[in-house]
C-alpha cells in the first residue's frame, strides 16, 4: 500500500472514532436549536388531581387548553415534545395559586439540527408558564422543567360566624365547608379579613388575619348591637396573582349594655402591640421593630430621624432593612434599620450611597459621575461602579478594576489615556 493512501486511511478511521466517542451526537447533524419554545396549559380547578398522563400529541399552534386537561405543545419542524411528566405530585388536590411543575423531553426531529450546550429563560420560551430549568441529555434530547400559571378561582366563603358561648364579644367562624373535606381545603388559604361593626359603625378591622377566633370585646367599649363580617383572602404571592377573595359573610347580633362594655383593656393596634400598656420609644413585636410615640400613634409611610440616625418605616409602621426605593430613588438600610453612606460592596459589586455634603439625596445610590478625594469614578445606570474599559457619553475610558477610579495620562493595554481619561481613536 502506498504511504499517502495508507495515511488517508489512519485518518478517516480515526475521524471514525473520534465521532463515536463524542456522547450524545447525532449523526450528520451540523446546526444548533439555538432556542425553543414551548406551550403547556392545564383545563384544571381547585380541588382537582392533576391527570395522570400529560397529552404530548398535538404538535400545532392551535392546541388550547379545552383540547385537554394538561398538554404541552410545539410549532417547530426542528424540535418536538415526545414525552412530558409531572414533578408535583399527582396525589393531592389543586388549591388556588398552585403552580404544578412539568418535566418536558423535548427531542431534535431534523438531523440537520441538534441542541446546544446549554438553555436559559433567554432562549426558551415558556408560554402559559415559566422557565424552572433546562438541561441537554444528548444532542438529540433537552429536558425542560416548567412551572405552569396558577390555578385560578374564588375562594368559598366561611360556612358560619357566631359568637362563643363564654364572655363577651368572642367572635368564632367556621372555616369553608368541611375541613375534612378536600375540595375545603383547596380553596382555602387559612386567611381572612373580619371586621367589627357597632351598628353601622366600623369599630375593629383585621385583614390578612389566620385563624378562626378572635376576641372583639376590648374593642366593645361602648353600649350598642355588634355584629362583624369575615371573608377568606388570599395570602401568599401565587395566591393573591391567581384567587379572589370570598363574598363577605355577616355573624349573629349581640347586644352589649353599658355595664357589660369593655374599658379598653387588652386593644392591640395593626401590628399586634398592646396598645394599653403605654410602652413607648421602639418597640420590637413578631420579629419586626416599630417606633411608637407617647400618644399612641407610631412612625409610618416614610424617614424620620431617631437619636441622629434616619431610619424608613412602611405603611404599617414596621422599620425596613436592605435595599429599598422611596420617591423613585434607592437606598441601603443596615440590619439595625440605620441608613447607610458612602462606598458600599454588595455582592461582587461596590456602590456609592451619597453622603452629607454630597451632591443629591443623603443615602441615595448615586449615578453618573462621582468626585471622591481627588479621583474621578463612574456608577453605571444600576448603581454599580465601572470597571475596565468602559464606554460613557459616547466616550472610552478606563477605570481600575477593584479600585474604580479613572485612569488618566498613561497607557493602558497599549492605549493612551489623555489628561481626561479619554482614550481617543487617531
Amino acid at each position: 500500500m502506498k504511504p499517502g493512501v495508507k495515511k488517508l486511511l489512519l485518518m478517516s478511521l480515526t475521524a471514525g472514532l473520534l465521532a463515536s466517542l463524542v456522547p450524545g451526537t447525532a449523526f450528520g447533524a451540523t446546526k444548533v436549536i439555538s432556542s425553543v419554545s414551548v406551550r403547556v396549559g392545564m383545563n384544571l380547578e381547585a380541588g382537582d388531581y392533576l391527570p395522570s398522563s400529560i397529552d404530548t400529541s398535538t404538535y400545532n399552534s392551535t392546541a388550547t387548553q379545552s383540547d385537554t386537561e394538561a398538554y404541552v405543545a410545539t410549532n417547530s419542524t426542528k424540535y418536538s415534545a415526545r414525552d412530558a411528566d409531572w414533578v408535583t405530585s399527582t396525589n393531592k388536590v389543586l388549591n388556588v395559586g398552585d403552580r404544578p411543575r412539568m418535566k418536558i423531553y423535548l427531542w431534535a426531529d431534523d438531523s440537520d439540527y441538534g441542541f446546544r450546550g446549554s438553555y436559559s429563560s433567554s432562549n426558551v420560551t415558556v408560554k402559559g408558564g415559566t422557565l424552572v430549568s433546562a438541561r441537554r441529555n444528548s444532542y438529540d434530547e433537552l429536558e425542560l422543567v416548567v412551572a405552569l400559571n396558577g390555578v385560578k378561582g374564588q375562594y368559598v366563603t366561611p360556612a358560619s360566624a357566631g359568637w362563643k358561648n363564654s364572655g363577651y364579644g368572642k367572635a368564632q367562624w367556621n372555616q369553608e365547608n368541611s375541613w375534612d373535606d378536600e375540595y375545603s381545603r383547596s380553596i382555602s388559604s387559612g386567611y381572612y379579613d373580619v371586621y367589627l361593626y357597632c351598628g353601622k359603625t366600623l369599630v375593629k378591622k383585621l385583614e390578612d388575619f389566620q385563624g378562626t377566633s378572635y376576641d372583639f370585646y376590648p374593642y366593645m367599649t361602648k353600649a350598642g348591637t355588634y355584629f362583624y363580617r369575615v371573608r377568606t383572602v388570599p395570602h401568599t404571592a401565587d395566591q393573591k396573582q391567581y384567587g379572589q377573595k370570598s363574598e363577605w359573610l355577616d355573624s349573629d347580633e349581640i347586644y352589649i349594655d353599658a355595664q357589660h362594655v369593655s374599658d379598653g383593656r387588652g386593644q392591640t393596634d395593626g401590628n399586634g402591640i398592646s396598645t394599653s400598656n403605654g410602652q413607648v420609644g421602639w418597640i420590637s413585636s413578631g420579629g419586626a421593630w416599630y417606633y411608637r410615640y407617647p400618644d399612641g400613634s407610631y412612625l409610618t409611610n416614610g424617614w424620620a430621624q431617631v437619636g441622629g440616625v434616619w431610619y424608613l418605616f412602611d405603611t404599617s409602621g414596621k422599620m425596613l432593612t436592605g435595599w429599598q426605593t422611596k420617591d423613585g430613588l434607592t437606598y441601603f438600610l443596615q440590619d439595625n434599620g440605620a441608613m447607610y453612606t458612602g462606598w458600599l460592596k454588595a455582592g461582587e459589586m461596590w456602590y456609592y450611597m451619597n453622603q452629607m455634603g454630597d451632591d443629591g439625596v443623603e443615602g441615595a445610590m448615586r449615578k453618573g459621575w462621582l468626585t471622591r478625594d481627588n479621583r474621578v469614578y463612574y456608577l453605571k445606570s444600576d448603581g454599580s461602579m465601572a470597571e475596565g474599559w468602559s464606554q460613557v457619553d459616547g466616550n472610552m475610558y478606563y477605570f481600575y478594576p477593584g479600585y474604580g477610579y479613572r485612569a488618566t495620562n498613561t497607557y493602558i493595554d497599549g492605549f493612551w489615556v489623555d489628561a481626561d481619561g479619554i482614550w481617543r481613536k487617531q
